[in-house]
């Protein structure tokens, strides 16, 4: 029977917000996701300078065409930790307005006092602050005017300290530094980068006259003169005219002079200027940002969902936990949109180096927990889902300060094929193995510190982490046997006992452990949860560990300070491995008897109707 407006006899108020809640929700994320796509293509409006278009320039850096607004985040962040001008950097012209990098890079390229002003270098190290007779009191960020004294040339000042104490560092082994060693390395490589940046060392801005030449540097120095085949070229004009316009500070002529060296690039490499133009709007659009703070967003609603589970209404717990996913599928859906971006601009499967490794596995984590998600309807998934792509884009975000996050490849893993079959197959191993063990944590939590961990909950989570081992060690032993045939036909041996591929097999092994041990009855619940949260342990090692032991084929880099957040991450796994052994379940608040009537344990039977059954 239907009422006048045809609305089922009924239908409360309530009923209907908790029907287009999560709706309404999901459409306002979108909503706001797809205004910030029209924000990133409008000009920033910075003062009457058109630093939109000269952000847009391409360029040419360690062999990969990119936008000025790439190389200026990708210097600034390595030097600062921040990829804009803000709080301490900023000068009293700024009017306490926040500048993108290109500003910082501009004014650098056209020597304004200003760069000389901007205290853009972080220097954490306590002793490294004693060169410039500072404290840690002081601050943490400095500007190159702190690193001479009044007479330039003077050998005692700290600039010419820096570089004499780090040519020492570098003769002792890695293994073997101090920590102020560490540092004064690193801080002579940011006053390394704002060198070249000034001297137009790096990028390289005269593009290809014609066909068949390389894209070349424009020094401007007096100790370095440009390449012969530069001084022809039509960019190294123009180039300089930008230059000069911003350093007369005539906002006309450098915007024109930036119109007319973009049309000149734009002719003579039309394909990696469109790129170019299209990456400085993928910059500052921040997808991967917009990501954390939204997969956070889905992950509260999760965990509401998971700890009100037995308290709240069936429709109110139904519009909690759909909202919840709803949000994070649209999260999971900007994070691949995100990765196709990437793809397209660097002409290359999605996961090249460990920046995109981490992107990668985020994604895989989430799209699987989404699946398991639909079938469970606990918020279980949905929060570890949540807790997975928060941990790997801050990952991400940390490893981006190491430089270009889609740079060239090194020359053995030059391969597209074998980069979208090995290395696409064992990363979804990765994220698997995480996911099994980032489930298992929520509900060894769930179980120890909430009632809420009922028989059924409890089951189904079991499954959840059964099965997704099950698919983890598929992944992991076919990408590891995908990666042996590489080896042998890149390095002419099929198995080496590399530290990577030590790190591949022992994820094998610690999955059929798990398995075996549940086949054979060895563990119950617990015991499966236990040991899926020590798989967690072995693949962070393997993905981390080569890099930070810095030897092996497979070492391509290596992860200064992340040692210490390895450890800490193995240390903290650990921590709740011990204590869901050592604490006898009977203790676990989930699964005490109850004490009063009506509460529920761990030997209930009955759990909440899921959300399937409440008008899906």
């Amino acid at each position: 029977m239907t009422n006048e407006t045809d609305e089922p006899v009924g239908v409360t108020a309530t009923q209907h917000l908790q029907r287009w809640l999560p709706l309404a929700l999901s459409l306002l994320v979108l909503a706001y996701l797809l205004m910030g796509v029209q924000r990133a293509g409008k000009p920033e409006g910075l003062a009457r300078f058109d630093y939109d278009a000269f952000g847009k320039i391409a360029v040419s850096e360690d062999g990969r065409v990119k936008p000025i607004d790439t190389v200026a985040r990708n210097a600034l962040l390595m030097i600062s930790g921040k990829q804009s001008l803000k709080d301490e950097m900023l000068l009293p012209g700024d009017n306490g307005v926040e500048q993108p990098a290109v500003v910082w890079y501009a004014e650098l390229v056209a020597g304004l006092p200003e760069s000389n002003e901007r205290r853009v270098i972080r220097i954490d190290d306590p002793e490294v602050l004693g060169l410039l007779g500072k404290t840690t009191e002081d601050g943490k960020y400095y500007a190159l005017n702190d690193f001479f004294s009044d007479d330039p040339s003077d050998p005692d000042a700290p600039f010419f300290q820096v570089g004499r104490l780090a040519e020492q560092a570098l003769q002792v082994r890695d293994d073997q530094r101090t920590r102020f060693q560490d540092h004064i390395i690193g801080l002579r490589q940011k006053l390394g980068t704002i060198a070249e940046l000034r001297t137009m060392l790096s990028p390289f801005v005269a593009a290809p006259a014609e066909a068949g030449q390389e894209w070349e540097p424009v020094v401007r120095s007096r100790n370095a003169a440009p390449e012969p085949s530069a001084l022809d070229r039509p960019t190294r004009a123009t180039w300089f005219a930008v230059a000069q316009a911003l350093g007369e500070n005539n906002p006309d002529a450098f915007n024109a002079a930036v119109a007319e060296h973009q049309a000149v690039v734009s002719a003579a490499e039309p394909g990696p200027s469109r790129k170019a133009a299209f990456e400085r709007g993928f910059n500052r659009y921040a997808p991967f940002a917009k990501g954390v703070a939204l997969y956070v967003l889905a992950g509260i609603l999760g965990l509401a969902a998971m700890l009100l589970r037995s308290v709240l209404p069936v429709g109110w717990y139904t519009a909690l936990w759909r909202s919840g996913l709803g949000i994070l599928v649209v999260t999971f859906l900007l994070h691949t949109a995100a990765l196709i971006v990437r793809i397209w601009l660097q002409g290359r499967p999605p996961v090249t180096n460990l920046y995109s490794s981490a992107v990668f596995i985020g994604w895989a984590l989430v799209g699987g927990a989404i699946l398991l998600e639909k079938i469970t309807k606990l918020g279980v998934a949905s929060f570890a889902a949540s807790a997975g792509g928060v941990a790997t884009l801050i990952v991400a975000h940390n490893l981006a300060k190491d430089g270009d996050t889609m740079g060239v490849m090194v020359a053995v893993l030059d391969s597209n094929f074998w980069l979208a079959t090995h290395v696409i197959t064992i990363t979804l191993g990765y994220s698997a193995t995480f996911l099994a063990g980032f489930i298992a944590i929520v509900y060894i939590v769930l179980g120890m510190c909430t009632p809420v961990l009922d028989r059924k909950a409890g089951r189904a989570m079991a499954g959840m982490v059964y099965a997704t081992v099950c698919f983890a060690i598929v992944f992991s032993f076919v990408g590891t046997v995908l990666g042996g045939i590489w080896a042998d036909q890149s390095w002419g041996r099929f198995w080496g006992w590399d530290p990577k591929e030590n790190g591949a097999i022992l994820i094998v092994l610690m999955n059929a452990i798990i398995l075996h041990a549940r086949w054979g009855h060895l563990i119950k619940e617990r015991g499966l949860m236990v040991l899926a949260v020590g798989g967690n342990i072995i693949t962070a090692w393997s993905w981390f560990g080569t890099n930070l032991l810095g030897v092996g084929l497979h070492s391509y880099g290596f992860m200064d300070g992340a040692m210490y957040w390895l450890a800490g991450f193995a240390a903290s796994q650990m921590l709740i491995m011990a204590v869901a052994l050592m604490v006898p379940v009977e203790l676990w608040w989930s699964f005490r008897r109850p004490s009063k009537p009506g509460v529920q344990g761990a030997d209930s039977t009955t759990s909440r109707p899921d959300p399937a059954g409440a008008g899906a």
